[in-house]
C-alpha cells in the first residue's frame, strides 16, 4: 500500500479508524519529576527523603565494633560504679559525675539484655535523633531562618553533623556536647531575634543544653559567651525573663551539688590533680594546636565567614554559630593537646557557619514562586551534601575500624584474654586508653587497679631536668606520685590479676637517655615486687609485653 500523504494513512484504509498511541518519549515520560525551570512535588519530597535517609542509615554502621575507646573507658567506670566501687576512690578518671551518669544509663539496660558497648550506640543514635528533631522545631522560631533554602538545607546539614560527622569519634563527650547542645544553638539565634517560642520549649532545651555544658567544665564558655550575645541583642530584661538561661542554671547547680555532696573526692582530691598534672600530657603547646593541621584551617575560614555574618549578614543565626565557633577554637587551644576529637565542635561549627552563610546569599536570587524555587532548593542542597560526604570520605575513611576490627590490635588482645586470663583479671600500665579500652568491655574483663592508665605519671613525669633520675626515690616523692606508686601496688597484690599487660612506650620523655620503663617502675615497690613473683613472661605482641600468671 502507498500512504496517503495528506492523512498519513495506508490508501484505501478506514478514515474513521483510530490512530495508534504514539508512544512517550523518555523526555516526556520523565516530565512528571522535573520541567524546563520546575520540580513536581513529588520529586521533591523523594530527593529530600533520601537526604534524611542516608544519615539514619548510615548510623546503623555505628553497631558494630568497635565503639570509641574513651567511650568504653567512660562506660567501664560506669559499670564499675554501678558494681559498688565509689567513684573517685576505688576508680579515678579525670570526667565529671554527670559523665558517668549518662553512661550508667546504657550499663543499666545492659542488664536486660545485649551489651553496654550496644545500647550506648543505640543511645547515642536515639539522641541523634532527637536533637536533629528539636533543631528543626526550634528552627521554627527563628525569623530569619525562614527562607526556602535556609528550611530545606538546614534539617540535613544538622543531621549530617550529628550522624556522619563523628565517625570514629561517635559518643565521644565532644559529640555528646553536639547532640545535647544543638538545639539551644538554633533556639538562641531565634532568642537573639526577640521571636517568641513555647515555654515548654525552652525550658526543655536548656535542661538539655546544661547537660552538655556540664559534661566538661571548660564547656561553660559556650553558655556563657553566647547568653552574653543573647542579652547584648535583647537586652537584660528581657534575658532575665527568658526560662531557657535558669534551667541551665538549675542544671549546673544540682550537677555541683552532687559533686559536693555525693562526690566530693572529684572536688578536693581529683580536680587539683588534674590541673597540675593533666595539663601537661600531650605531644603539642599552644603554638602548635593554633598552627596545627585542624585548628589552622579553621581560622582562615572563620575570620572571612565571621566577617560575613557582621557584615553582609542580617540573620543572628550566622552569628549565633560564629560565637560558638570561637568557643571551640579557645576551649581547643587552652586545652594544648591538639587531639582531634578536641575540635569536634569548632569543625562541626565551621561546617554549619559556612554552609548558612553560603544559603543566605543565594537565597536573595532565588524565584520568587514556590513552583519555581523548588528545582534550585533541590539542586543546591543535594549537591552541598554531596560534597560534605566526599569531604567527610577524604579526611575521614568511615568505619574504617569496624572494617578492619578483626585483624585489629584490640581483637588479637581480646583472643589472648579470653584464653589466658580464666577469672577476667587483667592489669594494664599503659599512657593510654586503646586498645585496652574497648577490650575490656567487650570481655567484661576487670581493670585491678583504681587508674585507668598511667596519665599521672606521664604528668609527674612530663619533663626532663637536667641531672634529674629516671624514677623518683620514694621519699622525694610528691603525694600524687606516692599515691598512685603505692595504690597500683596494693591492688595488684591483692586483685592478682591472671594478665599483666605492659605498654613498652611509656608517653614520657626520656631522660639521662633512658626510657621510662612501667613495669620496672613499680617493681621497686617491694609489694608489687612480692607479687610479680607469681608471674611469667607469655609473649611481646606489637608494642605490649604480656605476663601470665603460673
Amino acid at each position: 500500500m502507498i500512504p496517503d500523504t495528506a492523512s498519513g494513512r495506508p490508501a484505501g484504509g478506514d478514515a474513521t479508524a483510530p490512530l495508534p498511541a504514539e508512544r512517550p518519549s523518555l523526555r516526556q515520560r520523565l516530565r512528571w519529576f522535573a520541567g524546563p525551570n520546575r520540580l513536581s512535588i513529588g520529586a521533591g519530597q523523594a530527593i529530600y527523603l533520601a537526604l534524611l535517609l542516608v544519615p539514619i542509615v548510615w548510623m546503623a554502621g555505628y553497631l558494630f565494633p568497635p565503639i570509641n575507646h574513651d567511650v568504653g573507658a567512660e562506660l567501664d567506670v560506669a559499670a564499675r560504679w554501678l558494681a559498688g566501687e565509689k567513684l573517685y576512690i576505688d576508680i579515678i578518671d579525670i570526667n565529671t559525675p554527670l559523665v558517668f551518669i549518662l553512661h550508667a544509663v546504657p550499663e543499666l539496660l545492659a542488664r536486660t539484655s545485649l551489651d553496654g558497648p550496644l545500647w550506648m550506640s543505640i543511645c547515642t543514635i536515639f539522641g541523634v535523633l532527637m536533637s536533629a528533631f528539636y533543631s528543626v522545631r526550634a528552627l521554627n522560631f527563628v525569623p530569619s531562618a525562614q527562607t526556602p533554602l535556609l528550611r530545606a538545607f538546614l534539617p540535613v546539614t544538622i543531621l549530617f553533623l550529628l550522624a556522619v560527622f563523628p565517625n570514629d569519634m561517635f559518643g565521644q563527650r565532644e559529640h555528646l556536647l553536639l547532640i545535647f547542645g544543638m538545639p539551644y544553638l538554633m533556639l538562641a539565634a531565634g532568642r537573639a531575634e526577640g521571636a517568641p517560642s513555647p515555654r515548654s520549649l525552652r525550658i526543655g532545651i536548656g535542661i538539655a543544653a546544661g547537660i552538655a555544658f556540664s559534661l566538661k567544665p571548660h564547656f561553660l564558655l559556650y553558655a556563657g559567651l553566647i547568653e552574653l550575645y543573647v542579652l547584648y541583642s535583647v537586652g537584660w530584661r528581657r534575658a532575665l525573663r527568658d526560662a531557657l538561661p535558669w534551667a541551665m542554671v538549675g542544671v549546673f547547680a544540682a550537677h555541683i551539688a552532687f559533686m559536693l555532696i555525693v562526690t566530693p573526692q572529684y572536688v578536693t582530691f581529683l580536680f587539683p590533680m588534674i590541673l597540675r598534672f593533666y595539663s601537661q600530657i600531650g605531644d603539642a603547646d599552644t603554638w602548635d594546636v593554633i598552627t596545627g593541621g585542624l585548628m589552622l584551617p579553621t581560622l582562615l575560614v572563620l575570620v572571612p565567614l565571621a566577617a560575613f555574618s557582621l557584615f553582609l549578614s542580617k540573620s543572628k543565626l550566622t552569628r549565633t554559630i560564629a560565637v560558638w565557633v570561637v568557643c571551640g577554637v579557645i576551649i581547643c587551644v587552652v586545652q594544648s593537646k591538639g587531639w582531634r576529637y578536641q575540635a569536634m565542635p569548632a569543625l562541626a561549627g565551621t561546617l554549619l557557619l559556612a554552609a548558612i552563610t553560603i544559603a543566605e546569599m543565594i537565597d536573595r536570587y532565588l524565584p520568587h514562586e514556590r513552583t519555581q524555587q523548588r528545582l534550585p532548593v533541590a539542586v543546591l542542597t543535594a549537591t552541598f551534601m554531596i560534597l560534605f560526604y566526599y569531604q567527610q570520605a577524604l579526611s575521614n575513611q568511615p568505619f574504617s575500624k569496624q572494617v578492619n576490627f578483626e585483624d585489629s590490635v584490640t581483637a588479637t588482645l581480646i583472643h589472648i584474654v579470653e584464653t589466658q586470663a580464666p577469672n577476667k583479671r587483667i592489669l594494664v600500665l599503659s599512657p593510654g586508653i586503646y586498645p585496652h579500652y574497648p577490650l575490656v568491655n567487650y570481655t567484661g574483663a576487670h581493670m585491678t587497679m583504681r587508674f585507668q592508665t598511667m596519665w599521672l605519671l606521664q604528668g609527674i613525669y612530663a619533663n626532663c631536668e637536667e641531672y634529674a633520675p629516671l624514677y623518683n626515690a620514694p621519699s622525694q616523692m610528691s603525694s600524687a606520685e606516692k599515691f598512685i606508686y603505692s595504690t597500683v601496688s596494693q591492688d595488684f597484690a591483692q586483685q592478682r590479676p591472671d594478665l599483666i599487660i605492659v605498654d613498652k612506650v611509656a608517653g614520657i620523655p626520656r631522660c639521662q637517655w633512658r626510657s621510662f620503663d612501667y613495669l620496672e617502675y613499680f617493681m621497686r615497690n617491694p609489694q608489687f615486687a612480692q607479687a610479680f613473683r607469681h608471674y611469667q613472661l607469655y609473649m611481646e605482641f606489637d608494642r605490649y609485653v604480656i605476663y601470665t600468671r603460673r
